[in-house]
């Protein structure tokens, strides 16, 4: 198996999660525009930002450019959200 095809079943796991949890959204929120300047402090946060933010700059034809995503990582947004939750 190749990365790509890797990555690509990841991120469709993923999807298949979100939407069988009842969190995957039809609508792109506004915020996301401008998503830098979104705090992350809800659990509907976190899942937008990762709906629509982390995982479409996953994709495959994406991971040519991974040292420009380099600082962009899961963890500081989950962070994010988890500190405030607990």
């Amino acid at each position: 198996m190749t990365d790509t095809f890797l990555i690509t079943e990841k991120i469709n796991e993923v999807r298949r999660e979100m939407k069988s949890t009842g969190v995957w959204k039809n609508e792109i929120p506004a915020w996301v525009k401008e998503f830098e300047k979104r705090t992350i402090t809800t659990g509907q946060d976190f899942c937008e930002w990762l709906q629509f933010i982390y995982l479409p700059n996953r994709k495959p034809e994406m991971t040519w450019k991974k040292e420009e995503y380099a600082g962009d990582y899961i963890a500081p947004q989950a962070t994010k959200f988890f500190w405030w939750r607990y």
